[in-house]
C-alpha cells in the first residue's frame, strides 16, 4: 500500500509491514494511472547502489466504483488544480477536422496523467502541473519526421491553462512541421 507520495519517491508499505522508499521519475512506467496514497501497487525495481529505483507501478484493482463517482485526489490538493480532472472535448484554431479530446483521469501536486485523442495523434503522457493563479499542466512529445531528419523527431509542446470560467485554454508549439505552428483552443468538460 502507498504511504507517501513525494516528488521523485513512493513509499510503499509491503506485505511484511516494512516501508520502503523507490526512486521514480519521468521514466518510471505507470500502466493504469499513477497512484495515491493508499492505493495498493505493485512496485518492479532495481537495486542501483542501496536505492530501491521503481522502474514501473501498477495500482492493483479495486471493486468497481459506482457510475458518477469521483476520483481519488491526494490531500492537499487545491480545488483549481483537482478541476483539470476529467474529460474535456476542443479543436484547435476553432477548424472542425481539428477536434480532439484530452482525459485527465488523475492528477497529484506534480503530475497528470493525460489521453489525448484526435484523427491525427492518440497518447497517454505524464503532465507537468505547474501550480499559480491560474494553474497549468504541460508536457512534451516527439513526433517522428522522416521526411526532414530521417530517423529523428521533432518536439511538440501542449500546455493547457485552467482559466476562471471552467474552460481550459490550449496552446500547441509544433515545430515537427518545416514552419513550426503555433495552435490554440478552448476546451470544454464534456463529463
Amino acid at each position: 500500500m502507498v504511504t507517501e507520495v513525494k516528488s521523485r519517491w513512493l513509499g510503499v508499505r509491503s506485505d511484511a509491514g516494512d516501508v520502503v522508499q523507490f526512486r521514480v521519475g519521468t521514466s518510471t512506467v505507470y500502466p493504469n494511472r499513477i497512484p495515491f496514497e493508499g492505493d495498493n501497487v505493485k512496485v518492479e525495481y532495481i537495486i542501483s547502489r542501496g536505492v530501491h529505483i521503481g522502474y514501473a507501478v501498477t495500482v492493483l484493482e479495486r471493486a468497481k466504483k459506482p457510475v458518477g463517482s469521483q476520483p481519488q485526489l491526494p490531500p492537499g490538493l487545491s480545488p483549481e488544480i483537482a478541476l483539470f480532472v476529467g474529460k474535456w472535448e476542443g479543436s484547435w484554431d476553432n477548424r472542425k477536422d481539428m477536434n480532439f479530446t484530452l482525459t485527465i483521469p488523475n492528477i497529484n501536486l506534480e503530475v497528470a496523467q493525460v489521453n489525448y485523442q484526435s484523427n491525427d495523434l492518440n497518447f497517454s503522457e505524464k503532465a507537468n502541473v505547474i501550480s499559480g493563479e491560474k494553474p497549468k499542466i504541460q508536457w512534451l512529445i516527439y513526433e517522428k519526421v522522416v521526411q526532414s531528419i530521417p530517423g529523428g523527431a521533432m518536439p511538440i509542446w501542449f500546455t493547457f491553462e485552467m482559466q476562471r470560467e471552467g474552460t481550459l485554454k490550449g496552446v500547441l508549439d509544433d515545430t515537427s512541421v518545416r514552419k513550426p505552428v503555433t495552435r490554440k483552443a478552448v476546451l470544454r468538460r464534456v463529463d
